[in-house]
């Protein structure tokens, strides 16, 4: 049985006090009440160490009333990131909107594996499919200052997000966006140095189950990657070498129990080395590669 949430604090009450506040009526989150109303404050004040450090402070009613919103909306189990409007991703911070996939930190395998894999190969044109929020587009732009990428995405919201962030990070003079199907649309005689995607991979009999700021605050197009999570790879290996300029490289994030799928021999495709399975630092199989020529 719940505990009774404490009253709200009055008006010029501390930071402590707020806090103490919000870790009761957090109590419920899976990651710990106490945790979430630190990491929601620290957000507010833009300070981590506002938790430890400044918790005799008086917090200002203005911000007061902010964090009681954002408490309340995490009450709900709308996600952290989508109430703060941000998520960090590769030592920057990108905007986040409903409609959109929130980047998670295993992404960041992605680009790390690319990075290792060119060495120190500079490519010049880019396609990322499926932007989302264009975290990776916009990271490999950021990466090599000579690239030029095209985003593509089935979706408005996310490509009015894309262009929302490459302009916050000074590359939009090099981004083009796209909207449609990306099977239909990509020229076959257009190709690529660097082709990225982060795809729905999911099973769909496995969303229902999933935790509540997925199911509810998640775009379903982003997250169901039909009945064996493994619709979209499937499209991209038929279309992949046509993809890839000599010497190309092609990186996917695939879920953590699909790895098997890529070390049977339909993954292992004319004309193109690979695949890679890479690892992300919990040790599961998160991302694959392919290198033409």
């Amino acid at each position: 049985m719940s505990l009774p949430v404490r009253s709200l604090p009055a008006p010029g009450s501390r930071i402590s006090q707020w806090m103490g506040w919000a870790s009761e009526v957090l109590g419920e989150i899976p990651e710990g009440g106490e945790k979430e109303a630190r990491l929601l404050l620290s957000e507010l004040l833009a300070d981590p160490l506002a938790p430890w450090t400044r918790e005799r402070e008086v917090l200002p009613v203005t911000l007061s009333e902010k964090y009681r919103e954002w408490v309340d909306r995490r009450s709900r189990r709308e996600p952290f990131h989508l109430i703060t409007g941000s998520v960090p991703f590769m030592d920057a911070r990108f905007e986040v909107a409903p409609g959109v996939l929130l980047p998670r930190p295993e992404t960041e395998s992605v680009v790390e594996s690319v990075l290792d894999v060119l060495d120190c190969r500079t490519p010049s044109c880019i396609l990322d499919l499926g932007c989302g929020s264009g975290i990776l587009g916009i990271t490999f732009l950021k990466k090599f200052p000579q690239a030029r990428c095209l985003s593509v995405d089935l979706m408005e919201t996310p490509l009015d997000l894309t262009a929302k962030n490459a302009l916050l990070h000074g590359v939009s003079d090099r981004l083009h966006l796209l909207r449609g199907d990306w099977t239909e649309m990509i020229r076959p005689s257009r190709r690529f140095d660097l082709v990225v995607s982060n795809p729905p991979y999911i099973p769909s009999e496995v969303i229902p189950g999933l935790a509540p700021e997925i199911v509810f605050h998640e775009p379903r197009e982003a997250l169901d990657g039909g009945p064996d999570g493994l619709t979209f790879y499937r499209k991209f290996l038929e279309s992949l070498p046509g993809l890839l300029n000599s010497g190309g490289v092609a990186a996917v994030e695939i879920g953590g129990d699909q790895g098997w799928f890529f070390r049977t021999r339909e993954a292992c495709l004319p004309g193109l080395s690979g695949p890679w399975v890479h690892q992300d630092v919990s040790g599961l199989d998160r991302v694959v590669l392919w290198m033409k020529g």
